[in-house]
């Protein structure tokens, strides 16, 4: 199943930034991918967020959705028609969790909408302008009137940070500065989350899942990243092919 051309092109950039182009950029490091891509592969539901635009929450939400299960179609939630969705378990992608413009954006009932498809085998996938574990929980939460057990669906948090760049009308103008995975988050979806990963101290011993299945996903990227193909429609080619032999 190809990741939905929309957000696998989107148009102001030549080519989307695939995840072995974000190991590479050193956005985040191998183990961590390694991690996420063993959790993402099983289905787990994921936000990434990042508090100005720019930043590329955006760019670390498409380049993992290219390691979602094999087994369930991508479904894009738009407002008004987000229980849609619930025909059969999908890969539910929201183009952000939001109360501002654009009007794809979900929010009040749309967004409750969204959170009770976790409790029918979708998984869900979506990124916010936040920043932290509490700036996310209280949009969703407090603003949007989510109890916290729904919350709890979203597996993992990813928050994205930037090297030393001053904002410019609330985006980030400079390029080149490096980006990079500052703090991660999980939930198995009955406690609340806790910090697995962060920056400065890397992945956690809390960090748990299946060990075995974690290295057979090093070995994959490992094996991708001497590849020279780096789109995501074949960086996604090369996964389903690779998960149909597990």
């Amino acid at each position: 199943m190809d990741i939905p051309k929309e957000l696998a092109s989107p148009g102001r950039e030549e080519r989307s930034r695939s995840l072995l182009d974000l190991i590479e950029l050193r956005t985040l490091d191998i183990d961590l991918a390694a991690w996420l891509v063993s959790q993402v592969s099983r289905g787990a539901s994921y936000v990434t967020g990042a508090g100005p635009g720019g930043i590329g929450k955006t760019t670390m939400m498409r380049a993992l959705l290219g390691f979602s299960p094999g087994r369930l179609p991508y479904h894009v939630a738009l407002p008004g028609k987000v229980s849609a969705s619930a025909k059969a378990p999908r890969c539910v992608i929201s183009h952000e969790l939001s109360s501002h413009p654009p009007s794809s954006y979900l929010w009040g009932q749309d967004l409750r909408d969204f959170f009770a498809l976790s409790k029918r085998g979708n998984m869900l996938v979506g990124n916010m302008h936040t920043d932290d574990l509490e700036e996310t929980r209280s949009q969703i939460c407090e603003e949007n009137n989510i109890p916290k057990k729904s919350f709890r669906a979203l597996n993992i948090l990813a928050f994205i940070r930037i090297e030393g760049v001053a904002l410019g009308g609330g985006r980030i103008k400079d390029s080149t500065s490096r980006r990079y995975l500052n703090e991660v988050y999980y939930s198995d979806g009955t406690a609340d989350h806790e910090s697995v990963y962060t920056h400065d101290r890397g992945l956690s011993a809390r960090a748990t899942g299946n060990v075995e299945h974690e290295m057979q996903c090093y070995a994959f990227l490992e094996e991708a990243l001497d590849r020279p193909e780096r789109a995501i429609g074949e960086v996604r080619r090369q996964f389903l092919e690779w998960e149909k032999k597990m």
